[in-house]
């Protein structure tokens, strides 16, 4: 049985069910929302914008990412999958 997830988008004031095997970004266009993306596989860094706040995920490791980014729990949105709930930020918000 596939588990599912809050994910909240807190610059955009929405949150949304993902399920566990779901790409974040799939997931956000399936719901409406118009996030950042490029290449959808985890190389280019375009996906990157956002920050978690709160809870886990897991992704591949895309070559992008820096370690400082991860530890500063950047993402790539087009290869992360909620783990548990989530809030996510923009990085460009204070």
């Amino acid at each position: 049985m596939v588990e599912y997830y809050d994910v909240e988008f807190v610059d955009e004031g929405r949150t949304i069910q993902v399920a566990e095997d779901k790409p974040i970004l799939e997931a956000a266009e399936e719901a409406g929302l118009d996030l950042p993306y490029q290449c959808r596989m985890g190389v280019c860094g375009v996906c990157s914008a956002m920050r978690v706040e709160e809870g886990e995920v897991e992704q591949v490791e895309g070559m992008f990412l820096s370690a400082s980014e991860k530890e500063e729990g950047y993402v790539l949105t087009c290869v992360a999958k909620p783990r548990s709930d989530l809030k996510l930020r923009s990085h460009d918000s204070p």
